[in-house]
């Protein structure tokens, strides 16, 4: 088993945008979702996200989820 570094909450951004580019690897999801669930700020930000890209992917004529 790996020790994982916490990621912050800027950190957090960067990879929910990268994954509508890319595939995350394996410790970014798992560190992605440790810091969500423990970040208050960043659950309101993960659900803004998952609504703005919803949108934009019926705006664009495609899935809203990566």
């Amino acid at each position: 088993m790996s020790h994982q570094v916490p990621i912050t909450c800027k950190d957090t951004t960067w990879l929910v945008s990268d994954a509508r580019e890319r595939e995350l690897t394996s410790e970014e999801k798992a560190a992605l979702t440790a810091h969500i669930e423990h970040c208050e700020l960043c659950q309101g930000a993960s659900k803004q996200f998952e609504v703005l890209f919803r949108q934009l992917g019926m705006f664009l004529g495609k899935s809203g989820s990566p």
